[in-house]
């Protein structure tokens, strides 16, 4: 529907309270610069009128909402200029440019307001008191209750506005604000550089991918011949853990310098080897989940950009362009929104740029950057929230790579409502060379300031104590509309690299709430004030540091759900229990079958007992000869691997299954063995306090360390992942054997001292077996890996 205007009252004093910040607001006009107004069916005379004007200069213009922001000649008082416009047919109304008491330009509207009703007014009560004002609805705001309506004839627009801050059923009214020029990039560095998709994207290098052992594949073992050596092992093993690195094969990897500078020259400039946020080793923790959401409140994204499209989160006939009434899908309107997205969430796919977040997803919504109206932006962040509400089974970060000309309370109170839905909302701090710019003061965002390749804040860039951290943000290398890439620069390019790690954060527990993930980001960041010494504290915590976050990311905790409980064959009446799953065994009259081999000691009665996973039936019984004390046993494929619980009994026993004789040993690391596990040719072997990796065929260690879980009681592998009890918390740490990062926690059932004794692993049916010593009973616990 056309907007038509109403001539308004001519104000002088421009004061009203703003309910949202509780705060009397006082403006001041400009002497150099008016809004003007005009009917939208008379836009193209309106807009030639303007133009030809001999003494202004139109800053901006739109057509579809009737205005134009002139800037005026020397020559031209404010005063003249509004007695001149208002002279012309065309033209409805002028206020001047007004300075708020921050000395911030804001762009308000001559003759229109923005209401926020209270959330217990329903529609027909908020038109019904609109109507009693006597203003009209210009438009009704995608957020429930938020309008933006027009002054009264003859009326002033702050008039109108004390008017409605008086109500009760008004949660706030402030004006209609336009954001002039409101991206945050400086400049682009080079022309867009396009680059030929290849017929078939290979897939990505990786050095070592989750969940995957060195040696994959684990048949079983009949015995072994002495003396065969261990073989050789990739090197990345041994490697501390910060230098393991998952780097990817996409073509332009190596100009992302924020995500790993090894001090490359990228765009003509040297960089400082680790000035980067360290993403290839938080790769090797997650790449991210399709189950949590990057939304992207910008100038929308080319919808099908190779290093976009893959990752979009489906849109069905959901409208995600907030700047046009008449169309919902968000091709990006410039290509600001495309190049802070790659760099968020660019997929891996061997070509173009990686994201911070391969493996999440972006929903990019599309605003107005350039003239476009502050109450759409509100609207597209009280969207996100409502999809974190509508679907808690996801998580959604809202990354705003843009700035407002000063408070206005329709984004504020949609940030509140975001962060109040567990979303995380991060914010650029601006290209302002000084102060953070709103929205990144409000306390409840994430405020990022950018850094260069050495570390260092660039000029542009803003610093204060609202800063919350800082990330790489000159010579960005991201993607462009039209398949493109090219570098931008602005903390508009910053914030991407904290909402990428945000998003990385959530992958690796969805359990977090959204203040335990800004948390997690802040407090694990590089510090660069010896860079920086002039800026102490206003650079926030530091540069992100994408690996250190991950690595203090608490695990998350693993879902299971309690089958059933079996009774202990046999009461234990000594030290140690120990119990392994086996996936077929001979069992008389019953054939091949699976079982759980059990033992618990017991004085001059060592027993192992194969039992019925199902029902704990005792299937048949073995004696292991001359072994007396054991304290943890595994099925290694063929055979039972027994170890002593003795300090220093000094070997791994390996015993026939039928006639308990024992068929071979190795010497077993210095320690009370309490732990044991089989893995093909590989041992993890537990003495409480730390985890042997051994080759089984000589027992050779080929690495030892502590727990990843604390002290560890006993052992189980499956599914590429090791499993480590620890009794007194009561907890089960799964974890890669080789990385150590740990996939998740499982707290177990039950209760006792020593409720972690033995572990058994089926990995076929996910079912994990808990001997409980203190009850004498073993949980089947069905978990969710």
């Amino acid at each position: 529907m056309p907007i038509t205007r109403e001539r308004v009252k001519k104000e002088t004093k421009f004061v009203y309270t703003n309910k949202f910040m509780a705060e009397e607001l006082e403006f001041r006009p400009s002497e150099d610069e008016v809004v003007a107004t005009f009917d939208e069916l008379e836009a193209a005379d309106a807009a030639s009128t303007l133009s030809m004007r001999a003494t202004s200069t139109p800053l901006a213009a739109r057509s579809d909402r009737g205005f134009a922001i002139l800037r005026l000649g020397e020559e031209e008082t404010t005063a003249k200029a509004m007695d001149s416009l208002e002279a012309e047919d065309k033209v409805a109304n002028v206020l001047p440019v007004l300075f708020d008491q921050a000395d911030n330009r804001r762009y308000f509207l001559p003759d229109e307001l923005t209401v926020q009703f209270q959330r217990e007014i329903t529609p027909e009560q908020a038109r019904e008191i609109i109507e009693a004002q006597g203003c009209r609805v210009v438009v009704q705001q995608r957020t429930p209750g938020y309008f933006t309506l027009s002054v009264p004839k003859d009326k002033g627009l702050f008039e109108t506005l004390r008017a409605f801050s008086e109500l009760e059923e008004v949660a706030f009214a402030e004006p209609s604000e336009v954001g002039l020029d409101d991206t945050l990039v400086e400049a682009t560095a080079e022309p867009p550089v396009k680059v030929a998709k290849p017929p078939e994207a290979p897939e990505p290098t990786v050095r070592l991918a989750e969940g995957e052992l060195p040696i994959t594949e684990f048949g079983e073992l009949t015995g072994f011949e002495e003396g065969i050596e261990v073989p050789a092992l990739p090197e990345f093993l041994f490697e501390e853990e910060e230098d393991v690195l998952a780097l990817p094969s996409d073509t332009h990897f190596g100009k992302l310098w924020g995500l790993h500078n090894t001090g490359q020259m990228v765009n003509g400039t040297a960089g400082l080897a680790d000035a980067d946020i360290d993403a290839p080793q938080a790769w090797t923790i997650t790449k991210g989940s399709d189950r949590v959401v990057v939304a992207v409140v910008d100038t929308g994204a080319d919808l099908d950009h190779p290093d976009l499209a893959p990752n979009l989160f489906p849109r069905g006939a959901e409208d995600w362009d907030f700047a046009d009434p008449t169309d919902n899908v968000p091709w990006d309107s410039g290509y600001h929104g495309s190049h802070v997205a790659g760099t968020a969430t660019a997929p891996e796919n061997g070509q173009g740029v990686v994201g911070v977040a391969p493996h999440c997803r972006t929903m990019p919504l599309r605003v107005k950057l350039i003239s476009g109206m502050n109450a759409n932006r509100a609207d597209a962040i009280n969207y996100v929230a409502e999809q974190a509400a509508t679907h808690p089974e996801l998580r959604f970060v809202i990354n705003c790579s843009w700035k407002m000309s000063g408070n206005f309370a329709g984004v504020h109170n949609a940030i509140q409502n975001a962060v109040a839905h567990n979303v995380v909302v991060i914010f650029a701090a601006g290209n302002s060379y000084g102060a953070v710019t709103y929205p990144a003061v409000y306390p409840e965002v994430i405020a990022v300031a950018a850094t260069d390749q050495q570390d260092v804040k660039p000029n542009f860039s803003a610093f204060g104590p609202e800063v919350d951290v800082s990330a790489p943000g000159v010579n960005v290398y991201s993607s462009m509309p039209d398949d493109t890439y090219g570098y931008l620069d602005g903390t508009s390019m910053a914030s991407p690299h904290v909402a990428g790690l945000a998003a990385l954060i959530w992958s690796r527990n969805p359990s977090l709430t959204n203040a335990q993930v800004r948390s997690i980001i802040e407090t694990t960041c590089d510090d660069v004030y010896a860079k920086n010494p002039t800026l102490v504290g206003k650079l926030g915590a530091g540069r992100i540091n994408a690996y250190r976050a991950l690595k203090a990311t608490p695990a998350p905790p693993i879902p299971w759900k309690l089958l059933r409980e079996l009774k202990y064959p046999q009461p234990n009446a000594g030290s140690s229990t120990g119990l392994s799953f086996v996936p077929k065994i001979q069992v008389p009259w019953f054939g091949i079958r699976p079982a759980l081999a059990f033992l618990t000691q017991k004085a001059y009665s060592e027993q192992v007992f194969f039992m019925n996973p199902w029902s704990g039936a005792v299937l048949r019984t073995v004696d292991p000869v001359a072994n007396d004390t054991i304290g943890s046993l595994a099925w290694d494929g063929a055979a039972l691997r027994v170890a002593n619980v003795t300090v220093g009994a000094g070997s791994i026993n390996r015993i026939n299954p039928f006639t308990g004789a024992q068929i071979g040993s190795i010497p077993a690391p210095a320690g009370r063995g309490e732990g044991l596990a089989a893995a093909g040719p590989w041992l993890f072997y537990s003495t409480i306090n730390r985890i042997h990796i051994l080759w089984a065929p000589t027992g050779a260690v080929v690495r030892s360390y502590p727990p990843p879980g604390g002290p560890c009681r006993a052992l189980t592998f499956g599914g590429g992942w090791l499993f480590s009890g620890n009794s007194l918390t009561g907890e089960v740490t799964v974890f890669h054997p080789w990385t150590l990062h740990v996939r998740g926690i499982i707290t177990v059932p039950g209760g006792g001292a020593q409720r972690i004794e033995g572990l058994a692993y089926d990995a076929t049916r996910r079912t994990l077996y808990v001997a409980n010593q203190s009850q004498n009973k073993i949980y089947a616990l069905a978990v969710f890996l």
